[in-house]
Order: structure tokens, then sequence, then C-alpha cells
């Protein structure tokens, strides 16, 4: 979870594979995120990335780490989507492994929901077609979020991205389909979140048993398509695809976010790009 920006401490690396760290991006139970800037590769442009640390003990297992692997692979390769923060390489058998992802210069739903409230309904729209795309770009390319939420959904000024997919360690592997079906229960849940926020089941994303769903707060009109992504049984879900055009019929997340999100939601955006600026001493895509 991106939490806010800090320079270096004394006891925070100066550089992880092949980026240079610049600042301190956040810190929760998998380890902390950076700042950096550099090139994924020889002759590659440099660029600036959200560097993940993972705890060595999270990922002592052999085939966990070859699907980490594999998948930021299969994600470089296989998945371009404006609603996707690009994958920028990983080093997992290290005595301090990490992932990167590309840097949005944004903040997380999470944060601008409890700061300024939630977002009516015609950004929950355009939001919610965004993340169905993002959904529909990752399973395309073979590979399940696992953790999709309000603190893995970065608003910056031209779209939302989804980050840190593929990293919930701990949730089982199940079959393909009912990763992708659990995929858009925590989409209807994050959706929830962002027009009322709170979650839809006693505080959490997780259902109880015979539970249902509390959408006290969200919209009636988005009500339906929610409350089908939340179904209890997986097969009984929407597809992404069909959620994408039944959520944004106007195509809305296709324009810049800073045109359908709140005025608050965009200052606070700016602001957290600046920051960037400021650690970096550098335009946040220039040379």
């Amino acid at each position: 979870m991106i939490q806010g920006m800090a320079s270096l401490g004394s006891t925070d690396p100066q550089q992880l594979g092949p980026y240079r760290l610049h600042g301190v991006l956040g810190d929760g139970r998998m380890g902390a995120v950076y700042l950096g800037r550099g090139a994924p590769q020889r002759g590659a442009r440099k660029m600036l990335v959200a560097v993940r640390t993972l705890r060595p003990e999270l990922i002592r297992d052999r085939p966990l780490r070859a699907r980490l692997r594999q998948e930021m692979q299969s994600a470089s390769s296989n998945v371009s989507s404006v609603y996707v923060a690009d994958a920028a390489g990983c080093e997992l058998d290290s005595a301090r492994p990490w992932l990167a992802n590309a840097f949005v210069p944004g903040v997380s739903l999470e944060v601008l929901v409890a700061k300024y409230g939630p977002l009516p309904e015609s950004s929950v729209r355009a939001l919610g077609g965004a993340l169905a795309r993002s959904l529909m770009a990752l399973h395309s390319a073979g590979i399940t979020h696992r953790d999709l939420g309000p603190h893995n959904v970065i608003l910056a000024g031209d779209a939302p991205r989804v980050v840190d997919y593929g990293l919930a360690l701990g949730r089982m592997s199940g079959p393909a389909t009912d990763e992708r079906a659990d995929d858009v229960f925590d989409l209807g849940a994050t959706l929830v979140f962002a027009s009322s926020a709170h979650q839809p089941f006693a505080g959490n994303m997780l259902p109880m048993a015979r539970e249902d769903p509390d959408l006290t707060g969200v919209p009636d009109g988005l009500c339906p398509a929610l409350f089908a992504c939340l179904h209890k049984t997986p097969e009984s879900r929407p597809s992404p695809s069909v959620l994408a055009t039944a959520l944004d019929l106007a195509d809305t997340a296709d324009q810049p976010a800073l045109r359908w999100l709140p005025d608050a939601y965009g200052h606070e955006i700016g602001l957290a790009a600046d920051a960037a600026r400021r650690l970096t001493g550098r335009r946040l895509f220039g040379r």
C-alpha cells in the first residue's frame, strides 16, 4: 500500500537491482515500497518505478517465487493497458527480494475516499469501467489480481491504475475461472466502497455465510451491477467485459481522470505528483 512520500532513511537501501531509490512511498505487511528510477534492462529508457521489497520469509516457497516471476514476465510481455501499472522487473532470490511496477503519480482510492468522502455515481461508473478493463487485460494474459481493493487502485490525473497484481501471497490458488470470479467480487466490493465509503460485508471484503451485501449509500443505479459482482456463487458473477459496458455506457473512462473526478480528488493527486518531482529532482516522465 502506498501511504505517502518521504525521503530515504539511514537504514533504507540506496539501490535495488537497476533502480536508484529516491524516497519511501510506504510500508506494509509484505515490505517497504520505494520510489526508484532506472532502466529495467540495458538500452531501455529510464523510468520511475515503485519498488516493493518482499519479506524473505513470505516467499521461501520455490513454486511461489516461480509463479511471481512468471506472472511478472507475462505482465511485461502481454499486458498493455492504461489501467494497469506496467511491470518493471523483479529479483526474488536475493537477500532483499523485490519487484517493481511503473510508478503511478497519484493517490490510492482508499486514502482519497477516507479524506474526501465517496465519489458521485458518474465518477464511480467511469472508475468501474476502467477497473473492469484492467481485469480484462490481466485475465487475457493469464494473470489474476488476487487482491484488488481500494488500497491497490491508484487514481492519477490521466487514468486510474491497478497495482500489486498477483501479490496476495497468503491466498490459496484455485482454478483460474474461480480466481477470475474472485477478482470480479473484489471489483464489486471496491466500487461499493468508492460510492459509499464502507465495505459491503461487515467492514471487510469477505462475505459471511448467508449474509447479503450492505449497499447502504450506493446510488440506486449502481446497485444491480454491484450486487451481481458480489453474488455468492462465482459462476453467477458477470464477466469484466460485461461490467465495463454496463457501468461505463459512455466510455467516460477513456477521458482524462481529472475530468470526471471531484476537484478535491484532483487537487490531492496534483500534490502527490509534485512530491514525486521534488524527491527525484526531475520531470516525472522526462529524461
